[in-house]
């Protein structure tokens, strides 16, 4: 109980130094403004020059960011994009069955799909037919089957070109992937006119939709 009144005793006494410090400080921080104050008096003149420079130094510089940032390239990330791969010649590597072609990846029905034979590196390539910039791919993995069927799809190089022998790697998805899974891809490319999925190993591909975005062309 002694202790518990020393420990009383001590926080009080803690509180008395902290309120008689804040109150030093206000005193210090009032007479502190009256003596501002009163140079204020004194030097108005004095800081109506420095304010009127340095508005005349904000429009100097604001007038030569306008010239930087006009010079800049735009930034297309804003640009209205479309779907480009839609209805456009396909071909794979290989076809199982007679059903599962590649244009089965770009007919808009995620509920088709194509599929290759297992084979070293199974591929998927669709043509735009013109070049475009793209700008986003998404991928629909097959929707039905056992699960081993949708972790098929692994190990992808996603690659983007304006001619077969100048694609370059947008983008690797290790995976797997899982039956019904959505992939999605930012992929900045801006002469591409074929986009082109394979697996690296041996394997199977197949997916049910390809959809790729581009900047409009239409809107510029």
């Amino acid at each position: 109980m002694c202790y518990l009144k020393d420990m009383n005793y001590i926080s009080v006494f803690i509180n008395a130094i902290v309120v008689a410090l804040m109150a030093m400080y206000v005193y210090q921080n009032e007479r502190r403004m009256e003596e501002m104050a009163a140079k204020h008096n004194q030097t108005d003149g004095y800081y109506l020059r420095m304010l009127k420079r340095i508005e005349s130094k904000l429009d100097d510089n604001t007038a030569l960011l306008q010239q930087i940032f006009s010079g800049l390239p735009k930034d297309n990330s804003t640009s209205i994009l479309m779907e480009v791969a839609h209805g456009k010649p396909a071909e794979q590597s290989s076809v199982y069955g007679a059903l599962y072609s590649a244009s089965r990846a770009v007919d808009g029905n995620v509920n088709t799909f194509m599929h290759t034979n297992i084979e070293k590196s199974p591929y998927w390539m669709v043509d735009f037919g013109k070049t475009y910039q793209v700008k986003r791919i998404e991928i629909f993995n097959i929707n039905d089957g056992a699960k081993s069927t949708g972790e098929r799809l692994h190990d992808l190089d996603i690659t983007v070109g304006p001619s077969h022998n100048k694609m370059q790697l947008c983008a690797h998805y290790v995976g797997p992937a899982q039956v019904g899974s959505h992939l999605l891809f930012e992929c900045f490319h801006e002469n591409a006119r074929y986009v082109k999925l394979m697996i690296k190993g041996t394997e199977c591909l197949h997916v049910a939709e390809v959809k790729i975005y581009a900047v409009d062309d239409r809107s510029s």
